[in-house]
């Protein structure tokens, strides 16, 4: 008898990378067969959403995973994008055994606020437990504005975040309100104990099986959102938005509330909503049925408590629309009849929700009152240059 296959003999050989390529193949077919793709245009977003799912896959499996030695990777920025990501965070995640302890430094001055948590795993592999968040507000700042957090399962000295036996990674969210003010610092992670030394040369039996779970996870992921987002619209009259409320796998300080629109040629759909009273707000756009965010860098897809103009009756008016309908706060829709739009209140001491109704766009200042803030084509020019301008910064484009 022969010694039994050992992972590294399958991908020496070269059947590991070859069934990684044939499952991602596989993924593919789930953009021709998913109803709500039905448009060239869909599909082709449909693809280039699964090739940004394998980028960050394979970063996340093969380059991230180590937990032993572990590094901060940036997801759903401007670019790879999957799960409804919100356009004013700054998210990072680190691979983390939970019987180890680890240390984060990173310099809070300029910096709006934090989250940091620690989840047992993805939505779309159906892991929702977060077992512990920590806020900036929550953490002992030194005089120079540097922060220090410890992570282990037995108590430490500081800033410590207790690890559940189940915990995965740690995943820090920066809030950005201001794009060109906000501080967006680096965090900066080790584990205790491993300081100075460096890991063995790559293994071929853990890279077999880092490429098995990142195949895994796309298959997974291009199925889960498209499914989540039809179960949604399913389930949702057209431009109505829901009460906000918290979701599982989200943070306990994050309500979120949404729907989706559905407008046609010269139509927009007027929001208006009480002014809340929380730390951070915002509306944002996404797509039908990959649950991307829009261009952020280019079009005002998103608004935030910093962006928005608020009108003088405290009232904050958006109009989602394909066209710039001359109010201040305008979410474009890139010339898309329908998506959704979802809102989120962070840190709320009140929780409206807001009132929607489709109007046509040539009547506008028939519906909206005189005081409405209002904007020229040279004033619009201006916020979207500094929009990109400011995400370029962010993201080191």
């Amino acid at each position: 008898m022969g010694l039994p296959e050992r992972p590294a003999d399958r991908l020496v050989r070269g059947d590991a990378w070859y069934e990684f390529c044939d499952r991602l193949k596989v993924a593919g077919a789930r953009v021709l067969t998913d109803d709500a793709a039905t448009l060239d245009v869909d599909r082709a977003e449909g693809y280039r959403h699964l090739s940004r799912l394998t980028v960050y896959a394979l970063q996340w499996f093969v380059d991230f995973h180590d937990p032993d030695y572990p590094a901060f990777h940036r997801y759903d920025d401007d670019v790879i994008k999957w799960g409804g990501p919100n356009a004013d965070n700054h998210y990072l995640r680190a691979k983390i055994d939970p019987r180890g302890a680890y240390r984060l430094r990173f310099d809070s001055r300029g910096l709006r606020e934090l989250i940091i948590s620690t989840p047992e795993g993805e939505m779309q592999l159906e892991q929702y437990r977060v077992f512990e968040e920590r806020h900036l507000s929550d953490l002992a700042v030194g005089a120079d504005g540097h922060v220090e957090v410890v992570l282990s399962a037995e108590r430490l000295d500081g800033n410590w975040i207790p690890l559940h036996p189940d915990a995965d990674h740690v995943l820090v969210r920066l809030y950005v309100s201001d794009w060109a003010a906000d501080a967006v610092p680096p965090v900066y992670i080790e584990r205790i104990g491993r300081e100075g030394s460096a890991p063995a040369r790559l293994d071929p039996g853990s890279l077999a099986v880092r490429l098995d779970r990142a195949a895994t996870w796309i298959e997974r992921t291009v199925d889960y959102w498209p499914a989540f987002m039809k179960k949604r619209r399913g389930a949702a009259a057209a431009n109505i938005l829901s009460p906000p409320r918290a979701v599982p796998g989200g943070a306990a300080d994050i309500l979120y509330g949404g729907g989706f629109w559905q407008l046609a040629a010269g139509e927009g759909l007027l929001v208006e909503c009480d002014l809340p009273r929380a730390r951070y707000w915002s509306f944002q756009l996404y797509s039908i049925p990959w649950f991307e965010s829009l261009d952020v860098a280019n079009r005002s897809t998103s608004l935030n408590d910093a962006q928005t103009v608020v009108d003088a009756d405290d009232i904050v008016r958006i109009v989602v629309a394909a066209e710039d309908p001359g109010l201040a706060n305008w979410l474009d829709t890139e010339g898309r009849a329908e998506g959704m739009l979802s809102y989120r209140w962070v840190w709320a001491e009140t929780a409206p929700v807001p009132r929607t109704r489709v109007v046509r766009l040539d009547a506008l200042t028939d519906v909206v009152p005189p005081g409405a803030a209002r904007t020229d084509p040279e004033r619009r020019r201006a916020q979207l240059a500094a929009r990109r301008a400011a995400l370029a910064q962010r993201f080191r484009r």
